[in-house]
């Protein structure tokens, strides 16, 4: 293997450890960078060292520079009855994209996966029933992905908010292909899955 100056290995190994990022992908990315002139790398590097002040929303989980209540769950203008639960913050950006829709969201962080150690305590739900309650929301939408452990994710979720008096819960239509990702999913795709969820 290669050896290169300490600091350039290190920032190899950086790059390497994100994800969908192998070794000679993150040679590539760093060798990019250094080919680059001071006043470029300068501005990556304080890019970076800006989301050491990211938060995470208190309500929906969603990224926070300012407060701990993110800019989407202190809009006037959303619809606070109607809750989207998806699994990652790149599953809001899309579903956001849409402009089809207008209520509040809720990030799990994930979606069951016993096998990788994904179990229902490390999912973001502690604070779910009390944002259903206080919000008093009528219509849970279930936006995860239509896999293995997405489908495992909505049943269990289900079972949970199905107790939850007057609450109406939906999934995406299958507009989405089984084993497909929202985050990959077109625009039109994605609308037509939310204008025709159904109730679960």
């Amino acid at each position: 293997m290669a050896r290169f100056p300490e600091r350039i290995q290190q920032l190899i190994e950086d790059f390497n450890t994100l994800p969908g990022i192998g070794r000679k992908t993150a040679e590539r990315l760093v060798f990019f960078i250094l080919k680059k002139n001071n006043a470029y790398i300068e501005k990556f590097s304080q890019d970076l060292s800006q989301l050491t002040g990211v938060k995470r929303c208190t309500e929906c989980h969603n990224f926070s520079f300012v407060q701990d209540i993110c800019e989407l769950c202190t809009d006037p203008k959303r619809d606070k009855t109607t809750l989207c639960i998806v699994e990652e913050h790149h599953d809001l950006n899309v579903i956001e994209e849409t402009g089809n829709f207008t209520g509040l969201y809720h990030i799990l962080d994930g979606v069951l996966n016993p096998i990788e150690g994904m179990t229902e305590d490390k999912l973001n739900l502690k604070n779910l029933a009390e944002r259903i309650r206080k919000n008093k929301v009528t219509e849970v939408i279930l936006a995860l992905n239509p896999d293995m452990q997405g489908e495992a994710t909505i049943m269990y979720l289900n079972k949970i908010l199905s107790q939850l008096p007057d609450l109406k819960i939906t999934r995406l239509a299958r507009g989405l292909p089984m084993g497909s990702d929202i985050e990959y999913a077109d625009e039109v795709t994605l609308c037509n899955a939310l204008s025709n969820r159904r109730e679960v």
